[in-house]
């Protein structure tokens, strides 16, 4: 009986942390970022005041809080260490029709752990 009891606490522990819920970002529209892939529509670098506002609160969050808060990144880059780079492009990017030179970009750096640790808009 002990062991079924340390199962179902260990079981309950592994569904707490895996999942989680898009981070509460106030008035910022995640849903209209996210249908923005690329920035290819414009809205992205509408909406570059809101995220200014809230960038900070992506800060110490997971990578999968980050993915239901955003989307998947655009781009995805590995580094020393273990650490990951999610990119998101503000402006259109390269493979949208109305492309720009050097698009604005948001990008979130994050530790060996998943951990956000660093956000920044290039």
């Amino acid at each position: 009986m002990k062991n079924i009891s340390l199962l179902l606490f260990a079981l309950l522990i592994t569904v707490c942390l895996g999942c989680s819920n898009p981070k509460d970002l106030g008035e910022f529209d995640t849903e209209k970022w996210q249908a923005d892939i690329n920035g290819c529509k414009g809205e992205r670098a509408e909406m570059i005041d809101d995220l200014i506002a809230v960038k900070s609160k992506f800060l110490g969050l997971y990578q999968k809080t980050v993915i239901k808060s955003l989307g998947q990144p655009e781009d995805q880059e590995l580094y020393s260490r273990s650490q990951t780079f999610y990119v998101y492009y503000i402006d259109p990017a390269a493979s949208c029709e109305s492309s720009v030179e050097d698009p604005r970009v948001l990008e979130i750096r994050f530790t060996s752990l998943g951990i956000a640790n660093e956000v920044n808009i290039k």
